[in-house]
């Protein structure tokens, strides 16, 4: 048998494996592909840096200097609503109603040291609420009353008036009862706390309802 032909295969199989590697060094690469656009903060889903999807709500606050004139209309009209709200109060016996009922219609001062906003839906103080409302006993104008004993602190849960009235009273009185809670099982304060539903309100801001969704603490000197 001829060598001839293996030696014509052999040729031909070498010419064949050259131009396939040729053809794989003329190959282009594929190209890389390009990562997926990250979506500029702003749009839909996407908060932009410094924001969050939910609004904050407002920080605990103490007026530099508490307010507690008789003769001043808006601690005047406060102690009237308030007065009207002990006597429907649930949450009292006859006898503890009747003394705070007493205690406020005959103190001689009363005015608001700290306000501590809510947010919607919510009926218990959150944990930085918890923190501020200790910090706040701590100041010069708040502290120097809660170390009368003679004092009574007076908690003012309040509502906006969306919604069912019924629904937003009790609402308001467990605000009022958890930062009652608050300053006297984490704040350490002695003095008595009263607790008072004030139930839906607009008197902080009519068209604003988050500004109605708050609890007031008010001191109440004899």
């Amino acid at each position: 048998m001829s060598p001839r032909p293996v030696v014509h295969r052999f040729v031909v199989c070498l010419v064949a494996s050259g131009f396939l590697l040729a053809c794989e060094k003329r190959a282009p690469a594929p190209a890389a592909q390009a990562p997926p656009a990250t979506p500029e903060a702003g749009f839909a889903g996407v908060p932009t840096p410094g924001t969050s999807a939910t609004p904050p709500v407002e920080q605990v606050s103490t007026p530099q200097e508490i307010n507690t004139s008789a003769e001043d209309a808006g601690n005047r009209a406060v102690r009237a609503e308030v007065l009207k709200r002990i006597d429907v109060m649930p949450n009292l016996g006859g006898e503890e109603k009747d003394k705070l009922y007493v205690q406020v219609e005959r103190a001689q001062a009363m005015g608001k040291v700290i306000t501590i906003p809510f947010a919607s839906g919510a009926r218990t103080a959150p944990a930085d609420a918890v923190a501020g409302i200790s910090k706040a006993l701590t100041l010069p104008q708040v502290l120097k009353y809660a170390e009368d004993p003679t004092v009574v602190f007076v908690v003012l849960g309040f509502a906006d008036k969306k919604g069912d009235p019924k629904l937003n009273q009790s609402i308001s009185l467990q605000r009022a009862e958890s930062v009652a809670s608050v300053l006297k099982d984490k704040a350490g304060v002695m003095n008595i706390v009263r607790a008072v539903g004030m139930g839906g309100s607009e008197i902080f801001d009519s068209a604003a309802l988050d500004k109605n969704r708050v609890v007031e603490v008010w001191v109440v000197l004899p």
